[in-house]
């Protein structure tokens, strides 16, 4: 089965070259450095914390960035050791800077599902916007083949868990 997983793993990596153009960098560059550390998600979560029937909401979805973030990045990829497929690409051809960390699971994925659930489950009419924002953040990370396939899938089933568990915290 995990031969399976590397087999597709390899071969998404390997198709993302040919997806790649100037409209799609012009619009994943930004989304991708704005993803990193749930900055995205925390500059959404901050004007909440002052309006007062967002102010809950607010507070979880921070909460929820920082626990994936905690558990994520720093248990869970120092546990894997998984090496990133960028690792074979030189930094010169590189349209965003290299990561040094781990690639299981991906962080991004993880805070942005984990956020947008969050957000959606309190305010259902934002649903489609923070989900569509969580999916570009997350296919960026393919994109830029700075994670396989199976990061991102492992980083949205965390991001889920963590939301649950905020949700309902």
């Amino acid at each position: 089965m995990f031969e399976c997983i590397k087999n597709i793993d390899k071969t998404v990596i390997k198709h993302m070259s040919r997806i790649q153009n100037p409209l799609f960098n012009k619009i994943l560059v930004p989304l991708t450095k704005i993803g990193s550390l749930g900055i995205i998600w925390l500059l959404i979560a901050l004007p909440m914390l002052f309006i007062e029937d967002l102010k809950f909401v607010g507070i979880k979805v921070i909460m929820v960035v920082i626990l994936t973030g905690f558990v994520g990045e720093g248990l869970i990829k120092h546990l894997a050791k998984r090496k990133r497929p960028s690792r074979y690409i030189e930094e010169k051809d590189m349209l965003i800077r290299k990561p040094i960390s781990y690639s299981f699971p991906s962080g991004h994925t993880s805070s942005s599902v984990a956020s947008a659930t969050v957000i959606s489950r309190f305010c259902p009419h934002l649903t489609v916007p923070v989900f569509v924002l969580a999916f570009l953040v997350s296919f960026s990370r393919l994109y830029f083949k700075v994670h396989y396939p199976s990061d991102i899938f492992a980083g949205a089933i965390l991001g889920i868990l963590f939301a649950t568990i905020v949700i309902y915290f």
